[in-house]
């Protein structure tokens, strides 16, 4: 048995036994790091100085990148009913914030070169977690709408990760076959193959692209059990609309395998918690989820 010694918070509790943190650090750390072009742009959308100029002709530089940021960008949540046909409109129209999003939306669909009907499942759940998460927040009126849609994204990233890199697609079967059997979500699946969670390695990689010490919190506690009775903290909050926003996704069967369990329990908890009273949630539950429904049936064309 090997001895998890002085490993770093984020592993407690999501390791099995005989794990050793030091070999998923290093793992993480030889992974590659966020394609350049995407890397740059995050970093000019940023940056308060940057002109769309700028970033438009960044971007031009990758042409399936540009191709399927534009793409994304003329999907319901973003296009406001207007046909978005360059990037400089793109950038002009949706506005740096929610460009972020989008560009790393892009960035994550070609990850995976191989997109079989596994990486389709992982990646539409990806997007409809994130759209999910913007249409709830609105609903409530939160101050963090175009942010929202980026941790909504990045919930995923770890499983994203693990079906990219050979040393571990080629055991994603069995988790699949676990979730089948047992009839539990993703993260309890993986962990019984694996040892370890989707969550926790999508935190790592997320901190490995420098991505917020926030952002990097909520994917890794995403999926965790809710504590007390309502948020503490703007991040609990965040937190628990992406839970809610999953539980939805997978209530409306949209990136669930064969066998993934219901997820009645979970939305009633995540929306309490957030404050959505029981009553409320009788109406406002089915309508989130017949919009995200219909969202994916009129645009599947650009999750592909």
């Amino acid at each position: 048995m090997t001895s998890q010694g002085s490993a770093p918070q984020e592993f407690e509790g999501r390791l099995a036994q005989g794990k050793d943190w030091r070999e998923i650090v290093a793992w993480v750390g030889d992974l590659p790091p966020m394609p350049q072009v995407a890397s740059r742009a995050i970093a000019m959308v940023e940056n308060p100085d940057t002109t769309a100029q700028e970033l438009t002709e960044l971007l031009s530089s990758d042409t399936a990148l540009a191709a399927r940021v534009l793409k994304i960008a003329n999907s319901a949540m973003f296009s406001r009913q207007r046909e978005i046909t360059t990037l400089n409109q793109a950038i002009m129209i949706i506005g740096f914030k929610a460009l972020k999003g989008i560009i790393v939306a892009a960035t994550l669909r070609q990850l995976n070169k191989g997109f079989g009907k596994l990486e389709k499942m992982v990646w539409e759940n990806s997007m409809c977690v994130a759209t999910c998460s913007t249409v709830i927040s609105k609903r409530l009126s939160k101050r963090y709408v175009e942010e929202i849609f980026l941790l909504g994204l990045l919930h995923s990233l770890g499983q994203v990760v693990l079906l990219a890199q050979p040393a571990t697609v080629k055991d994603y079967k069995k988790v699949l076959q676990v979730i089948q059997e047992k009839q539990i979500p993703y993260a309890e699946a993986e962990q019984e193959v694996f040892g370890f969670a989707h969550p926790l390695i999508g935190a790592l990689v997320a901190k490995k692209w420098n991505f917020s010490a926030e952002t990097c919190q909520v994917i890794l506690h995403y999926s965790d059990p809710l504590e007390g009775d309502k948020p503490d903290t703007d991040m609990d909050e965040k937190v628990a609309i992406v839970q809610l926003a999953d539980a939805i996704c997978h209530a409306a069967k949209i990136g669930s395998p064969e066998g993934y369990p219901d997820r009645t329990e979970a939305i009633a908890r995540a929306a309490t918690f957030i404050g959505i009273d029981k009553d409320k949630q009788l109406t406002l539950i089915p309508e989130i989820l017949d919009q995200t429904q219909k969202q994916f049936q009129a645009e599947s064309h650009i999750y592909a």
